[in-house]
């Protein structure tokens, strides 16, 4: 199972590389919208909709949210900050909503479970992901910070695997994801702070107005993140009684399994480029 995992971090690896770093700013927005919309045929499974026609509904409507919000903010995102930072705001926020619900599930389920809501949580997750991703994008330098943010995550999930693997003793949300450890968490912080560290010496003396504690708070949040939106969706499974959300990706599971923490973090990272004066 991990060499499969691995061969297939690989693959997505290289796709992901070369995607960002050869497509325009609108391609790629259109790249992270499909694979959004894969994302969201997995969830509208998970959602409660079994029929296929209903499931396509529930794929046409993020599609719609994804051409509602292009259309409302033009073709370049990063136009405005004005604009941009209430609804990144909001998202931040949201996601703060998910981690009260992950930390009482299942006392607060009976709130969420049902197909209506289950339904605008994926359209909430999946859009608010590429609306954050697209938007970094547009930024300067934005298909290196997009870089910059997909490193942070995988570097938060490898050093939580590992280092849980090793030492983890404590469950982190016992009713959610038994196999994630408390030792795993601070793994992972550990490991994303060090990554900070290297940003902050590598930085260049251009963006040197960036605090090195605003660096390393942006890291810490963006940890936080990631691991919330991983138990977020960990959470909707458990509650839908799937394993994986899909079969796509070997090793992985569902295309789903691997945007999880990457949609949890976006909003977060967006947000802190414009309070740190990098937007």
């Amino acid at each position: 199972m991990l060499a499969k995992r691995i061969y297939t971090a690989l693959i997505l690896i290289s796709v992901f590389f070369v995607a960002v770093t050869q497509l325009s700013a609108n391609m790629l927005s259109l790249a992270f919208a499909a694979v959004g919309a894969a994302g969201a045929w997995e969830w509208s499974a998970l959602a409660g909709w079994t029929s296929r026609v209903a499931r396509a509904v529930f794929v046409i409507t993020f599609a719609g949210v994804c051409v509602a919000f292009a259309w409302v903010y033009g073709p370049n995102f990063a136009a405005d900050v004005t604009l941009i930072r209430p609804i990144l705001g909001l998202a931040c926020f949201a996601w703060l909503v998910h981690a009260l619900l992950v930390d009482s599930y299942p006392k607060l389920s009976v709130l969420w479970r049902s197909r209506l809501v289950r339904s605008l949580m994926g359209l909430f997750v999946l859009g608010a992901g590429w609306f954050s991703l697209s938007y970094v994008m547009y930024l300067s330098n934005g298909w290196l910070l997009v870089i910059m943010l997909v490193i942070t995550v995988g570097a938060a999930d490898v050093c939580a695997y590992f280092v849980g693997k090793a030492w983890g003793k404590n469950p982190l949300a016992p009713d959610v994801s038994p196999a994630k450890t408390i030792e795993g968490l601070w793994g992972g912080f550990l490991g994303v702070l060090s990554l900070a560290g290297l940003t902050w010496w590598l930085l260049p003396s251009a963006y040197a107005y960036i605090h090195p504690v605003e660096i390393f708070l942006i890291a810490a949040f963006c940890c936080s993140a990631s691991v919330l939106g991983d138990l977020t969706v960990s959470m909707v499974k458990r509650e839908s009684g799937c394993k994986d959300s899909g079969v796509l990706l070997p090793g992985h599971g569902g295309v789903l399994d691997r945007l999880d923490s990457i949609c949890g973090t976006a909003p977060f990272f967006a947000l802190s480029l414009i309070l740190v004066g990098y937007a």
